[in-house]
This record gives C-alpha cells, sequence and structure tokens, in this order.
C-alpha cells in the first residue's frame, strides 16, 4: 500500500509538470523596462506638447533656474516667468518633444536613491536636496487641454566613455537607466526668443548719428554733461565711413572701431525686457506720439528716459540719460535707439526684472532683514547692462531722388515757318539742308516729343520702383514699431560701449604711410 501511494505521488507530479512546462525564473521588473522608452504610451504625437518646463541648476547663482514656455489660447508661445515676452519657441520645443518621445531605457544603471547624487539625477524641485552637485536638469512636456503631464525626465550626468549617453530617471521612479539623449536643454531667454533686435542689414547702413552726452541726477533735477555729437555717412556699402568735421590733415576715421559699432547695430541682441504701461503702449501702437501724462513719466523716468520743456516752448521733449543714436538706411528706414540708466543685476533679473522675496511667500509670512540679507549669495556675478527705448521712423528722402514727371511739349503755332538757313558760299550744301532742318519748328516739336515718349516709359518705372520702395519702407518701420511697442529692451554693458562711441574711439591719428606729405621743391 506504502508503495501503490509513493507511485501514485511520482505520477501526478510527472502530470503536474507535463501541463505546467520547465520552471523558468521571471526577470526582474526594473530589467524588464531595458530596451522601452519612457513614455510610449502616454506621448507619441509631438505636436500635442503646448508647454514646456526647464529646471536646472545655476552653479553661478547657486540657486534653481526655472524656464518655460508656453502656447496661449491666440496661439501665440510665450515666456510666463519673463513678463509673457513672445517666443520664437515653437521649433524648438518641437525638437525637444521629438527627442523626449525617442528616449529609450538601454540599460538599467542603479536602483537606489543613495545613488543619485552619483548619477546627477536629484530632482531640482526635491524639498530635501542639500547637495546640488548631483541635482539634474527636469524637463516637463504637457499638453494643452487639462494640463496632462506627457513627459516628465530627469536627465542627469553623461555617462563616461559613452558619448551623448545619459543617467536618465523618471522622477516618480527610483530606478535610474542609462539612455542616448540628444536634446539641447537650455533656460536662457535668449536661446527661445528672436534675439535680432533690429533685423536690420548694415551693407544697407547709410549715416549713424550718435548723441554721446550723460544726465546727472541732483536734488534739484539734473545736468547734461559730456555732450558730443558725430556723424558718420557713406554713399554705397562699397564705400568707406566718412565722419564729419574730421580734419583730414592730421586725423582719419577709426575703421576697426567703425566696424564694431556697425556688426553691434547688425547683431544687435536683447539679454531682457520689461513691459511698458498701458497708456503707453496703446500710444505706440497707434503710432501716436508719447503724452508724458503723469503716470507714463513715471514709468519712463525709472528706466531713464525724461521728459524736459523744449527752449521757447511748453511742449515736452524726451531726454534719454545716455544718449541716443540715429541708424538711417538705404530702405528709408531711421532706427532710434534710446540709451536709459544702468541696470545690474543676476541673469533672472536681467531678463525679467528683481523678484521680490516677499512675493514668493505665503500671506501672511514676511522675513526679517537678517533673513534677506542670509538669501543673498557672496560672490554672486552681476551682470552689467542698460535699459533701450527703441522706436523706428520711415523718412523717404533716403530713398534718393524721387522721380519727376516729364513735361510734354508745347506743339508749333499753325502759321509758325522755318527759318531760313544762313550759310555763307562756302558752307557745305548738307551742313546747310541740317541747319535747315532744325530751323523747322514742326520737325524740332516731332524730335522732342519722341523724346518726351521715351522718358515718359522711363517715368513710369522708375515711379513703380519708387513706390515700391516706399511701401516696402513703410511696412518694415510700422512691423518695428509694432514689435518695439510694447517693451523696454535690457542690452548687454558690451553692446551699450559698442554702439554709444565718441570721437575718441572713432577718431584716430594718420599714421606715418598714410600722413600727406609736402611735396619735394624741384631743382632748376
Amino acid at each position: 500500500m506504502r508503495t501503490s501511494i509513493y507511485v501514485g505521488v511520482a505520477a501526478l507530479s510527472l502530470i503536474v509538470a507535463w501541463f505546467a512546462g520547465p520552471a523558468v525564473p521571471k526577470a526582474p521588473a526594473d530589467f524588464s523596462l531595458v530596451g522601452k522608452e519612457f513614455f510610449k504610451d502616454d506621448f507619441q504625437d509631438a505636436s500635442a506638447a503646448k508647454s514646456l518646463q526647464v529646471v536646472s541648476y545655476n552653479p553661478e547663482t547657486a540657486a534653481v533656474r526655472v524656464f518655460g514656455v508656453e502656447q496661449g489660447s491666440d496661439g501665440v508661445w510665450r515666456v510666463p516667468s519673463r513678463n509673457n515676452y513672445p517666443v520664437d519657441g515653437k521649433e524648438r520645443l518641437g525638437k525637444m518633444a521629438t527627442s523626449v518621445i525617442g528616449i529609450k531605457r538601454e540599460a538599467l544603471a542603479g536602483k537606489r536613491e543613495s545613488q543619485f547624487v552619483e548619477f546627477g539625477v536629484l530632482d531640482p524641485l526635491g524639498e530635501n536636496v542639500t547637495d546640488f552637485k548631483g541635482v539634474g536638469n527636469r524637463i516637463t512636456l504637457k499638453d494643452g487641454k487639462d494640463g496632462k503631464v506627457l513627459a516628465d525626465l530627469i536627465i542627469g550626468k553623461e555617462v563616461k566613455g559613452r558619448n551623448g549617453y545619459f543617467y536618465v530617471r523618471n522622477p516618480k521612479e527610483k530606478q535610474t537607466y542609462i539612455a542616448k539623449v540628444s536634446i539641447d536643454v537650455s533656460t536662457k531667454f535668449a536661446d527661445w526668443i528672436e534675439p535680432d533686435l533690429l533685423k536690420l542689414d548694415q551693407s544697407k547702413l547709410r549715416t549713424i548719428v550718435i548723441n554721446k552726452h550723460s544726465i546727472e541726477l541732483t536734488p534739484e533735477g539734473g545736468r547734461m554733461t559730456g555732450k558730443e555729437a558725430n556723424t558718420l555717412t557713406r554713399a554705397s556699402a562699397t564705400d568707406k565711413w566718412e565722419l564729419e568735421g574730421i580734419d583730414a590733415a592730421k586725423e582719419e576715421v577709426n575703421e576697426d572701431e567703425v566696424k564694431k559699432l556697425v556688426q553691434s547695430l547688425d547683431d544687435l541682441k536683447i539679454v531682457g525686457v520689461r513691459p511698458k504701461g498701458e497708456r503707453l503702449k496703446k500710444r505706440l501702437q497707434d503710432d501716436k506720439a508719447i503724452v508724458p501724462d503723469d503716470r507714463t513719466r513715471i514709468e519712463m523716468q525709472d528706466m531713464g528716459f525724461f521728459f524736459v520743456p523744449m527752449q521757447d516752448s511748453r511742449r515736452l521733449t524726451m531726454i534719454s540719460q545716455e544718449g541716443d543714436l540715429f541708424a538711417s538706411t538705404e530702405q528709408g528706414v531711421v532706427y532710434e535707439l534710446h540709451f536709459g540708466s544702468v541696470f545690474s543685476g543676476t541673469e533672472e533679473e536681467v531678463e525679467a526684472g528683481f523678484i521680490k522675496k516677499d512675493d514668493a511667500k505665503p500671506e501672511g509670512e514676511k522675513k526679517d532683514d537678517a533673513a534677506e540679507a542670509k538669501d543673498e549669495k557672496p560672490g554672486v556675478k552681476k551682470i552689467k547692462s542698460r535699459y533701450l527705448f527703441a522706436q523706428a521712423q520711415f523718412d523717404p528722402s533716403l530713398l534718393g531722388v524721387k522721380p519727376e514727371t516729364p513735361v510734354k511739349p508745347e506743339p508749333p503755332a499753325e502759321d509758325a515757318k522755318p527759318e531760313e538757313p544762313k550759310a555763307d558760299a562756302a558752307a557745305d550744301a548738307a551742313a546747310t539742308e541740317n541747319d535747315a532742318n532744325k530751323a523747322d519748328p514742326k520737325k524740332v516739336y516731332e524730335a522732342a516729343l519722341a523724346t518726351y515718349e521715351a522718358d515718359v516709359k522711363k517715368y513710369e518705372g522708375d515711379k513703380h520702383a519708387y513706390e515700391e520702395k516706399v511701401k516696402a519702407g513703410e511696412k518694415l518701420v510700422k512691423d518695428l514699431n509694432r514689435r518695439f511697442a510694447d517693451w523696454y529692451y535690457v542690452i548687454s554693458g558690451d553692446s551699450f560701449e559698442s554702439l554709444r562711441q565718441g570721437r575718441k574711439t572713432l577718431v584716430k591719428e594718420l599714421s606715418a604711410e598714410t600722413t600727406p606729405t609736402e611735396p619735394a621743391p624741384q631743382q632748376n
């Protein structure tokens, strides 16, 4: 009986083993995800991404930097943290979204939180982060309907010996993977906007006028110092720049400095923006003159732009704290750049303005002076910059001479008769006949009429070309002012110094090679 029981159990085990198949160990869930994309199920359409947030640690300011762009209901992309300035970020965002979709878990790097610092995948938004050396860049993409998160990743350090491969982690997971990443992660304002402020072609520049001065503010008001005006001109793009008032016998234009000036105009980039007040903005958008009401006057004065009465007039004129530059092109466009007060701050402060620390605190809480002082980071680099007020005007005289309508010749009177040729006996017969033809009023009129008709055809072509230039110039000025109307700009201190030059840099002494010499006296 005992033997029968053993045989029965053995047979039953064989039957179970037969149906169950061989026993294969199951792979851990961490490894089962290797080879798969991070967001395959939730995010496959790059165009679905309507907002992006990038969070990173800035070692220069010793602070976490948050930057984001999003598409508004009007379809315009803006930077909410930078005064809602419009950006040209659609293409960049599309490329980033496409790159995120393709990020795949190539290998498992680690499963423990203690490894986050080593891999550089600490969450920059984490509450208990103390070792900022281990903080990664967190990228979050959302849709535009309900703010649903489409993708959320922390990209850490690059893997040693594997170019293009980084440690990557989903903020909701403890596992860190190795993945190939080709994303240009940038939290710089200038990388997302159209930085070329003027859209100016330097080959079309013909005149540059620099009015250099400084307004020193005093308790009684202010006084102007260092007043100086310089005008540079050239007839064409291939001509050299000439400076008015130069002593050609001793001086010459410093072409290197003028080249720097022209290049700075062509490539003038903004590093920050400040919104203008609604009243001022509305008038500028409607192409109307500035009305310095109390609110506008105080607003502009804070930026370094003052209104003073004109001599022998009750009208007010605007004076910039650090002078002005007027650049004219052959397109009829006059760019007006007015330089305001100096501004220094961290990169974020330059881009968007000072952020009041109290605004970031919960209601009812306020830091004392000691706490405020503690927040200041020693050694933080301050960037020197300058406020800029930009406008554009259209000047048709810059387009060249306006074509004039040809004057049609008057026909001769009906009773007009040709004059008798006055040829002497020695004159040639053919010459006498030619003079007679010239003296015939009818033939003179016919010749003049033929010239007039040819002139009319040329005039029609020249007139059309001139009118097209006027339309293009007016449109360019309108587009520029529409762009300039809403904002005070911030430019770098280097750009300001390159633009607001004076005779000290624009002029140099003639070198020995170019100094004119007296002709040697001729010897008999």
